[in-house]
């Protein structure tokens, strides 16, 4: 077969797939247009009543996805809220129960100190907290063993007053007496909690931890300790939701 026959006959071929490839083209955008037409119809057949069934429709779920982007951003906002309180403290198990305590010293300036912390885990959630006092024997105010039964948490104007068990009192000294601690720990009840929360309302306050007819030692809350307080009851409004 001649060279100029061949040529000529993958022209032919090539215009003949051109041609194919037009008309399939032309019949698909038909489609669409005739797919088209039908639903621009089929909307004009329906009535005004269908319409704003289907707007209302529309907009419900418009609703809905906005509602489920709130509930999103906000439970990444808990979770991530969840993970700062959490480094700030430190966190111990112990039979199921997971204890959340700030990094307190033991051994601090000789004074009396609140301590809240949360306690989670078989399905519970509470606020406790310590009252822990420390003595030194170069403290200046020279007040020594106080076996205290009464603690004051005033703020706010307000005074609340816990009365211990002494038969709870946790004490130890030091061998050679240069030191001694006093403490008590509670799950803090409602008047407890609603003093922490006036303390967080006027942005401070105090504690005085005594003995009934006997000694005293008072303390002015910190803004590290208010801040903690916050802290704590933060953490035990999202555990307790969860």
């Amino acid at each position: 077969m001649k060279r100029s026959h061949i040529i000529i006959g993958a022209i032919v071929i090539y215009i003949l797939i051109m041609a194919a490839g037009g008309a399939a083209y032309y019949y698909v955008q038909q489609e669409k247009q005739i797919q088209q037409e039908a639903k621009l119809a089929k909307e004009k057949e329906k009535t005004p009543e269908e319409l704003e069934r289907e707007a209302q429709k529309a907009k419900e779920e418009e609703i809905r996805r906005q509602e489920e982007a709130k509930e999103k951003a906000a439970a990444e906002a808990r979770e991530k809220k969840t993970r700062e309180l959490k480094d700030n403290m430190a966190a111990e198990t112990v039979g199921g129960l997971t204890y959340y305590k700030h990094k307190w010293p033991k051994k601090p300036e000789p004074g009396v100190y609140l301590r809240p912390f949360v306690i989670a885990g078989n399905g519970k959630c509470v606020i406790a907290y310590d009252v822990y006092y420390y003595y030194h024997i170069s403290d200046p105010l020279q007040t020594a063993w106080i076996k205290g039964d009464r603690l004051d948490i005033v703020a706010g104007g307000q005074t609340t007053t816990v009365a211990f068990d002494p038969s709870k009192l946790n004490k130890h000294m030091a061998s050679d007496a240069e030191w001694l601690t006093e403490s008590y720990s509670l799950n803090a009840n409602r008047s407890v909690i609603d003093a922490f929360k006036r303390i967080l309302s006027v942005g401070g306050g105090y504690i005085v931890y005594y003995k009934l007819g006997g000694k005293s030692r008072r303390h002015e809350l910190s803004a590290v300790e208010t801040k903690r307080i916050r802290e704590i009851l933060e953490l035990y409004e999202i555990l307790a939701e969860e």
